[in-house]
């Protein structure tokens, strides 16, 4: 028994001294005090508000990445990681063309840094400023246009401010968010009267552009009275379901109740359903649509997903598409993103509030208004609307 125990020590104490050399062959030590080699042959390709670096790494075994620390214009310090999966790293953040110091540093697998390397990066124009600097605002109905290009698709805000007593005391209006290459959106709800704005772009890093100032008059808007609604029953318009009707959804049911305009669940094709806004052609600025709520559900069953809009003037009982215009597609967008049968409580506030969709500038009068369901959330064709609103400039 004591020959077997010496025997298993050895083994052991063998085995534990070759894991110990074979460690230290690799050059991998733990609580390594040595700070790791420098980074070399740095490269930098300059691009928009951010630059990439390229370096090659030190040849410490337990080398366990490099880091890119510097500060922006607008004092916020920034640290950038990089494994020794790879040889590059992106510095981002800032805001202007100026030259920036970045320090390279690499770090080894007992966080011991090395001494840095000083990179001067010269980005070029941010995202914000080209924003900026083809940012276009004109008055509208009820309110603003604003329009600009964001070529390299950046993630930025426009702040709008309105001086709404002429005070010099700026009020916040709501922010874009937007990422889109095309930016054209507008904000309602304004009064007719002239007032001052003022608009500026920020990043998420807090750096902001110049103040654009413009003194703008909204035109005129006006809800249409849904009592000159009337529906104009097509025959190739969807059945409806439940016995409800199209004038359900004008006839002034705002919590939920029930009936509302509910059609065939069974359609096979894209719904369709057809009425006149009034008794003479108007110029359309925007409409909401409120879905009905599905349990404490939104976005479910035939709440719209997808959905186009057409008008007609003079269109004929057979439902004849030639005698229709599309005006445009839209799609109600889910504040959270998350799947089919979860909502937050964003989800269900923009729900409440119903779906509200611009029309383009460009939109001609018309007096008839045809909806054609492209998908509802649980991907069929029915619908189901609880209540519409539209808006006409005079």
């Amino acid at each position: 028994m004591k020959k077997q125990l010496l025997i298993l020590s050895t083994f052991c104490a063998v085995t534990g001294l070759w894991s110990c050399t074979k460690e230290e062959e690799n050059g991998i030590k733990e609580n390594n005090s040595n700070p790791p080699g420098l980074v070399s042959n740095v490269k930098v390709t300059n691009e928009n508000g951010a630059a990439t670096i390229t370096y090659t790494m030190p040849a410490d075994q337990d080398l366990l990445y490099v880091k890119a620390m510097y500060t922006l214009a607008n004092g916020t310090k920034r640290e950038v990681k990089a494994s020794t999966y790879t040889n590059a790293l992106r510095v981002d953040g800032f805001s202007d063309t100026l030259k920036h110091t970045v320090q390279l540093i690499a770090v080894n697998k007992s966080e011991v840094a090395s001494a840095p390397v000083d990179v001067t990066v010269e980005p070029l124009v941010s995202p914000i400023q080209l924003v900026y600097r083809n940012l276009q605002v004109t008055a509208t109905a009820g309110g603003i246009r604003i329009k600009s290009l964001n070529k390299f698709r950046g993630n930025v805000v426009i702040v709008p401010l309105m001086d709404s007593l002429s005070k010099g005391d700026f009020i916040s209006l709501d922010n874009i968010y937007t990422s889109d290459s095309i930016i054209a959106t507008s904000i309602r709800g304004l009064t007719p009267v002239q007032k001052k704005f003022a608009f500026f772009v920020r990043d998420r890093w807090l750096n902001t552009t110049d103040t654009l100032y413009l003194n703008l008059t909204p035109a005129k808007e006006v809800l249409l009275p849904r009592s000159g609604y009337s529906s104009f029953v097509c025959d190739n318009d969807t059945k409806m379901s439940f016995n409800t009707t199209v004038e359900m959804m004008w006839q002034g049911l705002l919590n939920n109740e029930w009936p509302c305009t509910y059609t065939d669940e069974s359609s096979g094709v894209p719904t369709t359903i057809t009425w006149s806004v009034g008794p003479q052609p108007v110029k359309l600025t925007r409409f909401n649509l409120l879905t009905r709520r599905e349990g404490s559900l939104y976005y479910a069953k035939g709440s719209p997903r997808r959905f186009e809009v057409y008008g007609a003037n003079e269109p004929t009982r057979d439902g004849d598409w030639s005698k229709w215009t599309k005006i445009q597609t839209f799609e109600v967008i889910k504040p959270s993103g998350l799947p089919l049968g979860q909502e937050t409580s964003a989800d269900a506030a923009a729900g409440a509030s119903g779906f509200t969709f611009d029309f383009s500038e460009d939109t001609p009068k018309y007096r008839y208004l045809r909806i054609k369901c492209l998908q509802n959330w649980i991907g069929s064709y029915f619908i189901v609307i609880q209540n519409m609103n539209v808006w006409a400039t005079e």
